[in-house]
């Protein structure tokens, strides 16, 4: 059986302290970055950006930060939001 894609969303806005931290302290963790690793495609959303607003609506997020594990489709595997490392690492696996 072929291993099924696995894509990650992280919906966030600059203005956003939890989005902040995330980004300083997890994010740029060297345990989590070995766990992105495994995904096909790690996709940083500003909510913000106009271009961003059709994913924004389809995902219909209403608030940030809001992080999605997605198959091939699109359709979501998994969502979550605030996390520590510890956490984002539980989350990833």
């Amino acid at each position: 059986m072929d291993e099924k894609e696995r894509h990650l969303l992280i919906f966030s806005a600059n203005w956003c302290g939890p989005c902040r931290m995330m980004k300083s302290t997890v994010w740029n963790n060297p345990n989590v970055k070995d766990k992105l690793k495994d995904f096909d495609s790690v996709n940083f959303v500003d909510i913000d950006k106009p271009e961003s607003r059709k994913l924004t609506s389809i995902y219909r997020v209403s608030a940030v930060p809001t992080i999605y594990i997605v198959d091939e489709d699109g359709v979501p595997l998994k969502a979550g939001n605030t996390m520590d490392v510890s956490r984002t690492i539980n989350f990833l696996s």
